[in-house]
């Protein structure tokens, strides 16, 4: 068995991972990546993100404010110095990573909420004291739609970047540094030994470490034998699986092109990535379990495809199809990542980011480098793992998300008659309500989920278990 020495062990390859690598590594740190490097990377959701650094464009209207407020603060000083961290990058991967500036933001009648999800957007751009432009459909490139557009908003403080580039990048430049050891294996066990923690690997390897960042996306703390993990005391983790594609199609797209977010997931959203390429996303499916080896299914391709070539380009019906990803977002039941050192004074994490990892990733970095560096430094940092988590009650949700669960049920393309959508949202409400509040079978297995998964997205599970089950 080999055993190595190291500062710190970084167990993932994803981007999050390969960041805070790439970072610690900046402060002559020795740093040990336990992680796949090569193979399909399946479900990892760095490769399959449509990678818009969308500061402003995930901000809904219904939102609470201070939410809003600490969010879209975050991603503005991640934002803010990308250039510059893509520059470090680039000078020592001596790999050009190109950001695709602006990002354009339609509303249309498949959002009944688009016009105030528009505006609300605008107006938390405007706040932070960035440009947020109102204009026609008919001026943004690229757009085609079947459903009628009614209005358009150009963000150009928001970015596009191709996060396989991005992730090679990294690669190249972790593998050529002589203070970074990469297995290209798994973490298997994490053991305290002494003052060090002695990471195991699956093929059979052994790290001893001052540190571990724990930046395995959905699946980060299913590394931690029981004991440890209630040392460390990291909040639970869920997946939002996401299935996107790749496309080559008959249309130029110069900048990023998305719906608001409805649905409980991103709304459609191309991105261009370069010789005629465009990336098709996502679809949102939140799993307690998350199952990496799961291939996408019909129901989510064609979702994906119908609601893009409805909201956004017609021609992409036309489209070659070159590959179907799927890749598993962690989320944290309130929606915050999880950066910097847990309750353990050893073991730190970098996960959590949901939909905005490609974003956060170099913020990410520096907060948990930070925390090794500066042990006292990010313990009040929102994001940290030891912070208190307020989350919702099943009753409060109901009432606040089903409107939500009315736009997913329609997917792809589905539409109701007038006025019958606020019927259906009510009966659903009261349906799920009168159900939660029973003891029969149906309900214990309802309220069993919720106690799992506290938030919006698992009132599709609730609602897909109230009817399975009997």
């Amino acid at each position: 068995m080999n055993q190595f020495v190291t500062d710190v062990v970084v167990a993932g390859s994803g981007l999050l991972g390969l960041a805070t690598a790439f970072e610690l590594l900046s402060r002559d740190l020795d740093v040990t990546v336990v992680g796949p490097r090569t193979g399909d990377h399946a479900g990892q959701a760095s490769r399959a993100a449509g990678a818009m650094l969308t500061v402003f464009s995930e901000v809904e209207a219904n939102h609470d404010p201070q939410r809003v407020s600490l969010e879209v603060g975050e991603r503005l000083v991640a934002r803010t110095g990308y250039e510059a961290w893509l520059d470090r990058l680039g000078t020592a991967s001596n790999k050009a990573v190109r950001l695709v500036p602006g990002v354009w933001v339609i509303g249309n009648g498949y959002g009944p909420d688009d016009a105030a999800n528009l505006r609300a957007i605008a107006e938390a751009a405007e706040t932070h004291g960035c440009r947020a432009e109102f204009a026609s459909p008919a001026a943004v490139p690229g757009l085609a739609p079947q459903v009628r557009a009614h209005e358009a908003l150009w963000l150009p403080d928001e970015a596009s970047v191709d996060s396989t580039i991005l992730v090679e990048a990294l690669t190249a430049v972790l593998h050529a540094n002589p203070r970074c050891r990469w297995l290209n294996t798994t973490v298997s066990t994490v053991n305290e030994r002494g003052e060090h923690l002695a990471v195991g690997a699956a093929d059979g390897s052994s790290v001893l470490a001052a540190h571990l960042v724990l930046a395995a996306g959905a699946g980060t703390t299913g590394l931690l034998a029981p004991e440890l993990a209630e040392q460390v005391g990291a909040p639970p983790l869920r997946s939002g699986r996401g299935v996107s594609l790749l496309a080559r199609v008959p249309f130029s797209l110069p900048t990023a092109v998305r719906t608001p977010n409805r649905g409980f997931a991103c709304g459609s959203h191309m991105v261009p990535r370069g010789d005629g390429t465009v990336y098709l996303g996502a679809t949102n499916r939140l799993s307690t379990e998350p199952d990496y080896g799961q291939p996408p299914i019909l129901d989510e391709v064609a979702t994906l495809i119908h609601d893009a070539s409805a909201e956004l380009n017609t021609d992409l019906r036309s489209a070659g199809l070159i590959e179907v990803r799927v890749g598993h977002r962690p989320v944290t039941l309130d929606h915050l990542p999880l950066f910097g050192r847990t309750g353990h004074p050893m073991i730190h994490l970098a996960t959590g980011t949901y939909r905005c990892g490609v974003l956060l990733a170099p913020r990410a970095a520096a907060i948990v480098a930070d925390g090794i560096t500066a042990p006292s430094s990010t313990s009040t940092h929102p994001f940290s793992p030891q912070r208190t988590m307020d989350l919702p009650a099943l009753d409060d949700l109901i009432d606040g998300a089903s409107r939500g669960l009315v736009d997913m049920l329609c997917q792809p393309g589905g539409s109701l008659p007038p006025g019958t959508q606020e019927l259906l949202e009510r009966f659903l409400a009261a349906a799920l309500h009168e159900i939660a509040a029973g003891s029969s079978t149906r309900a214990v297995a309802m309220r069993r989920l919720w106690q799992r998964a506290p938030m919006a997205e698992c009132l599709p599970l609730l609602l897909d278990a109230a009817g399975r089950i009997r």
